[in-house]
């Protein structure tokens, strides 16, 4: 059994005093403590798995069965068809007897999970969503780079080089806007060439010779014409990844590594 977590772990993990942990624990309202400490100190809570004694009575009972709340921040048609992508990408690689539930916007607080995976979301829509809930937050294609959370996002160097060593001169990579502006920034940054894509008038105007596609609509829809296509399916290593992730959230062990790539 491994060492029991004190509010002293807390303290030193938040970057804060035993006292103030303390104060957030008891919701001392004689205090005057920053939300955005409180929120730190409640993930922390959460990750090191600290069960305050004031709210021992409010415990779940275990279970075998886990929900899985997963977000997305975009409702259109093409990105809806994404998303059910990685839904059954998830079910068809998670281990254990798992259940998925679906939220859309607003968020709010979500009483009825283990675990969230916040899709395709702005850092500022992921924040919104950590500072309602304090279980597991897992970030997926959105940059958050925060060691609190865990995150998984596309290695678009690795998938520049894999293009580069394709095609036989300039191609275009085409690919759904992400939502999140570090991770736009993030490709343009990557590659020469890109077209983004928000909806299927978008997708007709394309016109280019050779391309690079990641996501399965794309390339479904230029599979019939005379594009020179490669397609990337990168569906089942975010899934893959994502789902190890759930698991390591879920244990709440310590992890140095936050961040991956696929």
């Amino acid at each position: 059994m491994g060492k029991k977590v004190t509010i002293y772990d807390i303290a030193k993990e938040a970057g804060v005093s035993a006292a103030t942990v303390s104060y957030v624990i008891n919701n001392r309202e004689d205090q005057t403590i920053s939300e955005e400490t409180k929120n730190k100190i409640w993930h922390v809570i959460n990750m090191l798995n600290y069960k305050p004694n004031v709210f021992a009575k409010n415990l779940r009972s275990s279970t075998d069965c886990k929900l899985i709340a997963i977000c997305t921040e975009n409702c259109g048609y093409i990105e809806k068809a994404e998303f059910m992508n990685i839904i059954e990408g998830l079910l068809t690689t998670l281990h254990g007897n798992f259940d998925i539930i679906v939220c859309m916007p607003p968020f709010g607080r979500i009483t009825n999970a283990d675990a969230i995976i916040a899709y395709n979301v702005s850092k500022e829509t992921f924040y919104e969503i950590g500072n309602k809930n304090y279980i597991p937050l897992i970030a997926v294609n959105c940059l958050v780079e925060d060691k609190l959370f865990f995150q998984i996002t596309t290695d678009y160097t690795k998938l520049r080089q894999k293009a580069d060593n394709y095609f036989d001169g300039d191609y275009r990579f085409v690919c759904l806007t992400p939502t999140d502006a570090g991770l736009k920034e993030q490709i343009t940054d990557t590659f020469d060439n890109v077209i983004f894509i928000d909806n299927s008038k978008d997708l007709k105007n394309v016109n280019v010779k050779n391309m690079l596609a990641m996501h399965g609509i794309i390339a479904e829809f230029f599979k019939a014409t005379e594009t020179n296509l490669l397609y990337i399916d990168l569906y089942s290593p975010i899934c893959k990844q994502t789902a190890d992730c759930i698991q390591k959230a879920l244990s709440r062990e310590p992890f140095n590594i936050h961040s991956y790539k696929v």
